[in-house]
Formats: C-alpha cells, sequence, structure tokens
C-alpha cells in the first residue's frame, strides 16, 4: 500500500498454527465467539504448544464457568497459577462479577501477596510487565473490571 510500511515478518502470515506460535512479537491472543464454539479447549491447546516455544505462558479465562479448571483439571482462581506438569504456563480464571475483575489490576503494582509463588524471579517480572500492559494497553480495562 502506498504511504504504509510493513515488515517482512508481517507480511508473511499464513494462517496456520505455526506461524502463530513462530511469530516472535507476539505478545497477545484472544480467543472468542459464541459460546459453545470452542473457546476453552482451543486456548488451552495453544497456550500449551506455546508454551514449547516461548519461555513463559499466561493463559487467563474471563468465562464465568470456570471451565479452563475443568481442562485442566486444576483449580485455577484470579491469580497466576503453575499449570501442573509444566514450568512455564500459568493460568487464571478471572470472575468477571467480581468487584477487582480477579485482582488483574492489582497485580503487577508492587503491592502485597501477589499469588506468584512458584514463579522464577525473571518469569513474575515478565508477569508484572504484562499486567501493567494490559492495564495501559486497553481502553476502558480498569472501567470494566470495576463493575461488580
Amino acid at each position: 500500500m502506498e504511504g504504509q510500511e510493513f515488515d517482512d515478518e508481517a507480511m508473511d502470515l499464513t494462517p496456520n498454527l505455526m506461524n502463530l506460535v513462530e511469530q516472535t512479537s507476539l505478545k497477545w491472543v484472544f480467543v472468542g465467539g459464541k459460546g459453545g464454539v470452542g473457546k476453552t479447549t482451543t486456548s488451552s491447546s495453544l497456550a500449551v504448544e506455546m508454551s514449547k516455544h516461548r519461555k513463559s505462558v499466561l493463559l487467563i479465562s474471563t468465562d464465568p464457568a470456570h471451565n479452563l479448571s475443568d481442562a485442566f483439571d486444576q483449580k485455577f482462581c484470579g491469580e497466576p497459577t503453575k499449570i501442573t506438569g509444566f514450568e512455564n504456563l500459568f493460568a487464571m480464571e478471572i470472575d468477571p462479577e467480581s468487584k477487582d475483575g480477579g485482582n488483574l489490576l492489582g497485580m503487577g503494582m508492587g503491592g502485597g501477596d501477589t499469588g506468584m509463588e512458584g514463579m522464577t524471579e525473571e518469569q513474575q517480572e515478565q508477569s508484572n510487565t504484562l499486567f501493567s500492559e494490559i492495564k495501559n494497553s486497553i481502553p476502558g480495562i480498569d472501567e470494566a473490571t470495576s463493575f461488580g
């Protein structure tokens, strides 16, 4: 396109799993759709595959049914929890009905117990950076998580 510059990596976006996994600049993947289309299955499978190629992966669910806990047969809460059997894969379920959005915005702010037990210092720093990016990059996130 005239007047726009694109790098080679962005131009070669073949829609397949390995291209998604191999994108070095990719920080976020959002999985959405109507109920029953396989969002939990897709996002869980993608997170497992990405954990094979990344230092650390955090899977976040806002599903009030808490199907993520069912998918991994492990209880998750509003704080990052290491998934059993993985060294670098963490999950959390944010209760959309919760006043604080599952403590999403309170994390990474240097205050109190952050629930990051089991994470290395590097993973904790990445998590702090991640939550700061969430808080600062999604318009209206602070308002959305405060509804209760």
